[in-house]
């Protein structure tokens, strides 16, 4: 057998020419993972990551929010302190204004401005007495006329209310015929009334020819005269004066 050569039938993996199989390595055989799993993997990391950021983002504002919060009241008070109320900056601009008016328009008796001390104005063409403002009117009217007059000029018919008042009218109206006042009967009762609803003192101020039962009264002089509410005649008008 020497020099012979001897031919063996190999069975070589892979190789075409021995007619064999191709064997599978051992780590084909293994099952692969499906596509979905990969899928839910990658999102649920995501969702871990993005979940983590907002965690974190909620802790540092709720931090920030609280230093603010304690910050805030201080400087709030800070600010209320040094900043004056509206009420105190509404009182202090109401005082400017009326000494405003005291230099321009209150005078004492050397007609020296009244710039440290109160004084009482009235509308223009309305004369002062003590704490009142009077007007007289020019035109005559009945005594419900004159009235609503007075009360369109946010006022009302005299009021006399003692006999210092009344010699201050009776100055003012010397030369005047009779002019009317408030004063008139009401019902039921059929009493002198004010217009500010006081019952007339006739102790104090009787009032002339009552027994005409007329129901409206008048001035003249010092003197009350009952009248028909429809006469003509001047009236006079009083409302309190502004003190400044």
């Amino acid at each position: 057998m020497a020099g012979e050569i001897v031919r063996a039938d190999l069975n070589i993996p892979g190789d075409p020419s021995s007619g064999g199989k191709v064997v599978p390595s051992q780590h084909h055989n293994r099952p692969r993972c499906p596509y979905w799993h990969w899928l839910a993997l990658g999102l649920t990391l995501a969702g871990n990551v993005v979940l983590l950021r907002v965690v974190t983002a909620l802790a540092v504002w709720g931090s920030q929010n609280q230093s603010l919060t304690r910050a805030v009241p201080k400087t709030m008070e800070n600010e209320t302190s040094a900043q004056p109320s509206p009420k105190g900056r509404g009182c202090s601009d109401l005082e400017k204004f009326r000494s405003h008016l005291r230099q321009h328009l209150c005078y004492t008796q050397n007609n020296q401005a009244a710039e440290g001390s109160s004084c009482k104005l009235c509308n223009k063409d309305w004369l002062l007495h003590g704490d009142k403002c009077y007007w007289v009117s020019t035109a005559i009217k009945g005594w419900e006329w004159s009235r609503d007059d007075c009360l369109m000029k946010r006022a009302q018919l005299l009021v006399i209310d003692d006999w210092e008042e009344m010699a201050s009218i009776w100055n003012i109206t010397r030369d005047q015929h009779q002019v009317w006042i408030g004063l008139n009967i009401t019902s039921p009762g059929r009493m002198w009334t004010w217009q500010d609803g006081s019952p007339l003192n006739q102790a104090l101020f009787p009032v002339l020819d009552p027994e005409k039962e007329y129901n409206c009264a008048s001035v003249k002089k010092n003197k009350i005269h009952s009248e028909i509410c429809q006469t003509e005649l001047k009236w006079i008008c009083q409302k309190a004066a502004v003190l400044v």
